[in-house]
């Protein structure tokens, strides 16, 4: 009575009449391919889309760390009447401090492909700019002009950049 029962299921499950041996039920190979195929092409929608979300992920996190130095480095202007000679991005030990202990930031931060590449600070004393490349080239920030990034700052190219507010972005 068992096996009867178990043959059953196996029949149903595998969809095919109990008139037919189990070793005979089962898919053909095109069914397989087909539904091979069906899932491959999910897996590369997904993982193509997944890489984009990060992409641009840590393209928002550029432009707010930026954002945020530039917001620290005003207040420290309006502490000195000054910017900074230098900023050290990624330092967690001290941070963006001024000479006389005040705490700007309490860490600076550091891109998130560092090392492979890194935000650029510019001063001349009376003005700031920041400076990043993103990585989604087809942001509406990323400045270009004839497929070349806008702006060179020693020698290299970066497309997304802010500056203080008494200034336009410049090359350097």
């Amino acid at each position: 009575m068992k096996n009867k029962k178990n043959k059953t299921f196996l029949h149903l499950f595998l969809g095919c009449d109990k008139s037919r041996k189990i070793l005979e039920c089962g898919f053909t190979l095109v069914e397989l391919l087909v539904v091979i195929s069906i899932i491959s092409i999910l897996s590369v929608i997904s993982v193509t889309s997944y890489k984009t979300a990060q992409i641009k992920a840590r393209d928002a996190v550029r432009k707010s760390d930026l954002i945020e130095v530039s917001k620290a480095l005003m207040l420290y202007y309006a502490d000195n009447s000054k910017f900074p000679d230098s900023l050290e991005f990624g330092n967690s030990e001290v941070g963006f401090t001024g000479a006389d202990g005040t705490v700007y930031m309490r860490e600076t931060p550091q891109d998130p492909s560092y090392p492979i590449q890194a935000y650029v600070y510019k001063t001349n004393i009376s003005t700031f700019n920041l400076f990043t490349n993103l990585e989604n080239k087809d942001d509406s920030d990323c400045k270009k002009y004839l497929n070349l990034y806008l702006y060179i700052v020693d020698g290299k190219r970066y497309c997304y950049g802010v500056s203080s507010p008494n200034t336009i972005l410049r090359d350097w």
